[in-house]
């Protein structure tokens, strides 16, 4: 059976429900996936021997080209290649060195030459860094044309850069004869690292590779979000699989008050060596709120759903009061949490603080006419709100031989063509 022309991989954002900054001092955090927050990219057989990447989410109107006989394959190492470790792998500096300029020569021959910008460039590395590292198997395919789709916000706190890594790890995967699609009931591993012949871990594996390249340090949660889909605890470098809750429906909601992370965690750790007596005590506690959220959500009782829960629900004030004590509130997380209040409904900042995210859940009998009043709201002073569920699906791959390129980018709902299969 030949392999399909064209294929569509979808993976989601993430958001952290508890234990901001906390974590950062090895305390516990809890991150979920985002399932009406993902992207989607449409990988398309050439034979031409070129690779093409389209990247209209971050601004670029043409599409970058590059032949894939100008890739430094001399500079390809083994290691690179295996990459079984998680956390050890490392980053093949030569070979992303050579990357970084043949993105900049490639785009310069060009027909449509345009200026790229660093975030752009990034993305591209990426792309060439995984196909080179991965193109070491038999494919039919002699080149590829890629199409990024999203309505994830870009750099919002909501993993964006880890649902692009894992889409991209996907797909190349798929590609160059890697992986396989999987059959409906095949299990193709759950959420265990170490198992190297998990076609899942294999991905998490090579977008923490991607991530590595983005950001440098990465923690790994959100490609492990993204991957495995569900919800994760993470703790001193250490990740595990916690549950999926897809009846935890949230209201999201972006400021889009510019934050610098860094900057936020440097002050908040100025704050604790300042007064380590006041700060250590409110760490301890916010780790305190992660651990008693596993312990409702793992406690069995199907007489109460998790968002009508009272004590899951309080825990959401107390993280956010917690967190505004380290200083790392902001004003327009403050009206978001008074408009969403005045319909009796908590929210808690989500990610660094200092602007950006906001999460607002929402318990099954709030009427859809009072998320309307409350969406339509905060979009009126600015905001960007989406109604969204946590803890659902991670990779999810579709055959996509029967859908044309224009459909594609022509649709407005991705996830409703059929045929969807699921790792998770």
């Amino acid at each position: 059976m030949s392999s399909p022309s064209r294929y569509l991989v979808s993976a989601p954002g993430k958001v952290i429900l508890f234990g901001e900054h906390a974590v950062v001092y090895g305390k516990t955090a809890i991150a979920g996936s985002l399932d009406g927050l993902r992207t989607y990219i449409f990988f398309e057989k050439r034979d031409d021997g070129f690779l093409e990447l389209n990247l209209p989410k971050l601004g670029l109107q043409h599409p970058l080209l590059w032949p894939i006989s100008a890739l430094p394959y001399s500079k390809v190492t083994t290691v690179s290649k295996e990459n079984n470790s998680l956390q050890e792998s490392t980053i093949n500096e030569e070979l992303l060195k050579s990357l970084k300029e043949i993105v900049l020569d490639g785009n310069a021959g060009n027909k449509n030459n345009q200026e790229i910008n660093e975030l752009q460039q990034v993305a591209a590395s990426v792309f060439l860094y995984l196909y080179a590292s991965l193109e070491d198997k038999q494919t039919s395919w002699c080149g590829t044309t890629v199409h990024i789709a999203s309505n994830l916000p870009v750099g919002a706190g909501l993993g964006s850069s880890a649902a692009y890594s894992v889409c991209l790890a996907t797909g190349l995967l798929l590609v160059l004869g890697h992986i396989t699609i999987p059959n409906y009931g095949e299990k193709v591993g759950g959420f265990n690292i170490s198992d190297s012949s998990s076609p899942m871990n294999l991905i998490n594996r090579w977008a923490f590779q991607a991530e590595k390249i983005i950001h440098g340090t990465p923690s790994g949660i959100d490609n492990a979000v993204a991957t495995y889909g569900g919800a994760v605890s993470f703790s001193k470098g250490v990740m595990e699989n916690v549950i999926e809750f897809q009846s935890l429906r949230f209201l999201l909601t972006n400021t889009k008050v510019p934050r610098n992370t860094r900057t936020l965690v440097a002050n908040v750790r100025k704050l604790h060596d300042k007064c380590p007596h006041i700060v250590v005590p409110i760490l301890e506690a916010i780790e305190g709120i992660s651990s008693k959220f596993k312990e409702i959500i793992n406690s069995g009782d199907s007489q109460k759903e998790l968002n009508q829960n009272i004590e899951a629900i309080e825990l959401i004030d107390f993280n956010h009061y917690l967190l505004n004590s380290l200083r790392v509130g902001h004003p327009s997380i403050d009206k978001v949490r008074e408009i969403a209040a005045q319909y009796s409904l908590h929210s808690k900042l989500t990610g660094a603080g200092g602007g950006g995210c906001v999460l607002t859940l929402l318990r099954d009998d709030v009427p859809n006419d009072d998320i309307m009043k409350i969406m339509l709201n905060l979009t009126s002073i600015g905001f960007e709100c989406f109604e969204t569920k946590v803890g659902g699906h991670g990779i999810s791959i579709l055959d996509a031989s029967t859908i044309s390129k224009q459909e594609f980018l022509s649709s407005e709902n991705i996830q409703q063509f059929s045929g969807w299969k699921h790792f998770n």
